[in-house]
């Protein structure tokens, strides 16, 4: 099996806090968005991870020569974007050569076990391509299936105004696919799972299964999902209503500052004297002036 991760996107919707990086790079307790993905894809089968990258790829790059993650990660910039199922043809010829390949989004926040799930799944079902689907509250923002009665999907609308307020199973950014599919990818243009690919396997009655996906997932494409994330993560390492704290090791923290509640502070940030911070992130290089409250927020 090869995977690639998503990682070309400017996440321009997570300004100002995708500045200075990639969206995938973002801290996540004492590890990043994307490193959280690579443990989990770690014991599937993978000997490595293949990421594409685009905005701040320098800055990507640098994270890569000195992380210490599950699995090695090959890199491979685009000069232009694609689209995420486009993205593929960035590594062609390592996906076209796997037996199977899965794709993910490098903004995920997956409880362990779902791509898990999705790969046994896709290679018990023979589906041409298997989609991690999860059910939301509105399915406004995302790629909508249209099922039939036995719960099949025979249609994917994209962000479709009819699913506003409405309970929805959507696509949650995870694909297992035969490398067939590949011949499908256009050169030129964009090319995305949910406006293109899976609509039109659909359309022509190909093997597409869902893979249903009941834990925790978030798209962490806003500043409060990626601030819930970071929360629910250090909560998950601490007892519960306890306050838990990670400090990276080259952050600088005044011995006169107060955290409280969840709080993350990142590489080279520094958290000035008589600060107080309360399930707040601070993101890598950001400061928190002397005599600051921050409360509920990011610091970037």
């Amino acid at each position: 099996m090869e995977c690639l991760i998503l990682g070309a996107g400017a996440g321009s919707r997570l300004m100002p806090l995708t500045a200075r990086l990639p969206k995938p790079l973002l801290p996540l307790g004492p590890t990043t968005i994307l490193g959280r993905l690579v443990d989990q894809v770690a014991p599937l089968g993978a000997r490595r991870i293949l990421c594409n990258l685009h905005h701040h790829a320098e800055a990507a790059e640098d994270y890569f020569a000195r992380a210490d993650l599950a699995l090695p990660v090959v890199t491979r910039r685009e000069d232009r974007l694609r689209g995420p199922a486009g993205a593929m043809l960035t590594f062609e010829d390592e996906l076209t050569a796997a037996d199977t390949v899965l794709v993910v989004s490098g903004d995920l926040y997956l409880g362990d076990g779902a791509l898990a799930e999705l790969v046994r799944r896709h290679h018990e079902s023979g589906s041409d391509l298997s989609v991690l689907a999860v059910e939301v509250d509105d399915g406004s923002r995302f790629g909508v299936f249209r099922l039939d009665d036995g719960g099949r999907p025979t249609a994917l609308d994209e962000k479709p105004a009819w699913a506003a307020g409405r309970r929805s199973w959507v696509s949650g950014g995870a694909y297992c696919l035969r490398p067939e599919l590949l011949k499908r990818v256009p050169t030129e243009g964009l090319y995305d799972f949910g406006a293109h690919l899976i609509p039109e396997l659909l359309a022509e009655r190909a093997a597409v299964g869902l893979v249903p996906w009941l834990g925790r997932w978030d798209d962490l494409g806003t500043t409060d999902s990626y601030r819930r994330a970071v929360l629910d993560d250090l909560a998950s390492r601490a007892p519960a209503g306890g306050n838990v704290h990670h400090v990276a090791p080259t952050a600088r923290v005044h011995p006169s500052a107060l955290l409280t509640g969840r709080v993350l502070v990142a590489d080279d940030a520094v958290v000035g004297a008589g600060a107080r911070l309360h399930d707040t992130v601070v993101l890598p290089g950001a400061t928190v002036p002397d005599h600051t409250t921050v409360a509920d927020g990011c610091v970037a």
